[in-house]
């Protein structure tokens, strides 16, 4: 007699589950970034600079913000330079936007070389109705001492990591290949975890069921 009532909550229970798997694989709105210096070191002495932009495919792009926290790795505070729409500290989060006159946001920073060099980024803006694919990109790059020579890549923008913001209000990465370990994870946002845990708990519900009436 309790067999439908165990086949629906099964069926609830792995929506549930199913469901916040698909958000967990699907494209994010916060990521930690983290870029492994340790081979710089020799070359390189101790410290150089990291460069963190946020700009404009073209001047119809929708306005979007990029919040950065959670750093690690990073130079003294008074080693910072910036550009544009950049507003914050190391302490209080930095704050880049997309919507200088110039087209150019730049966070210029010193950091240490030798470990992990890594920080949190949270986009959010408005979505762009039309879906007409403008979006902006955000971009991380390593610089010598000098702050002239990109480190780390080959690439002739000198990114490690390019993450591009979507007129559908996501991040999704672009594929680079780097010469330094560089990290780059989504974070799963609260709603996920709840949706998860929440499919979980009711197959474990179901399970316990079934053997007290089996």
């Amino acid at each position: 007699m309790f067999t439908p009532t165990f086949t629906s909550l099964r069926r609830a229970a792995l929506v549930l589950a199913l469901s916040a798997c698909t958000s967990l694989a699907s494209a994010a709105s916060v990521f930690q970034i983290e870029l492994d210096t340790s081979s710089l070191v020799a070359a390189n002495g101790p410290s150089g600079w990291i460069d963190l932009q946020f700009n404009p495919g073209n001047s119809g792009t929708p306005y979007a913000q990029a919040l950065l926290t959670n750093f690690f790795g990073f130079g003294d505070a008074a080693n910072a330079v910036t550009a544009g729409n950049v507003s914050g500290s190391l302490a209080s989060g930095y704050v880049i936007g997309n919507n200088d006159a110039s087209g150019y946001n730049d966070l210029f920073h010193g950091v240490n070389f030798g470990g992990k060099v890594g920080f949190t980024v949270t986009f959010s803006g408005d979505l762009d109705p039309s879906l007409s694919g403008l979006g902006s990109a955000f971009g991380v790059s390593l610089f010598d001492n000098s702050g002239t020579v990109a480190l780390g890549t080959a690439a002739a923008n000198g990114a490690l990591v390019v993450l591009n913001w979507t007129s559908l209000g996501s991040a999704v990465a672009t594929p680079l290949v780097n010469q330094i370990g560089t990290s780059v994870s989504a974070v799963p946002e609260p709603h996920t975890w709840l949706m998860l845990g929440a499919g979980l708990a009711l197959l474990g519900g179901v399970a316990r069921r079934r053997r007290q009436h089996g």
